[in-house]
């Protein structure tokens, strides 16, 4: 029983991190409230790690999921991604492959079906499939491709 409350105390302290609040921060969202440890109980913390938002966008939603069975539990999948293979929850868009002309129209992002197009063409775009922005990525803005945007 000590071990379990152990892990839920460090989960609390990972939970308050100044890098989860930047990385929510890069993608718009509000950083969570500090919490007292010492007036929340284990309970309570394990509780707060199975909410997530879904009114805020899904990649919002994806970064805010900090451990696998949070993920599995809304559709995701636990997966090591970008250069330094951090495990990260991947949420796949409903929406994916449809044709777009800009990321307001998509779930995640509007990108061109290869990197290989000029920026600065008119083009048509695809809804790209999940959350995992990490690759090199030609993205469509109303109507017309932006230059390649590689993210490790």
């Amino acid at each position: 029983m000590k071990e379990a409350s152990s892990k839920a105390q460090e989960r609390l302290r990972i939970w308050l991190m100044a890098g989860v609040c930047a990385a929510l921060s890069a993608c718009g969202a509000q950083p969570p409230e500090l919490i007292d440890s010492s007036v929340v109980s284990v309970e309570e913390v394990e509780k707060l790690e199975q909410v997530v938002d879904t009114s805020l966008p899904l990649v919002q939603q994806a970064y805010s999921i900090e451990s696998e069975k949070v993920c599995e539990k809304h559709g995701g999948s636990w997966n090591k991604i970008g250069r330094q293979q951090a495990y990260a929850c991947v949420l796949s868009a409903n929406d994916a492959g449809k044709t777009c002309k800009d990321s307001s129209e998509c779930e995640v992002a509007c990108v061109t079906e290869n990197n290989k197009m000029e920026a600065g063409l008119k083009a048509n775009g695809v809804c790209l499939e999940s959350t995992d922005l990490f690759g090199c990525k030609a993205y469509v803005s109303n109507g017309v491709v932006e230059h390649t945007l590689c993210v490790d």
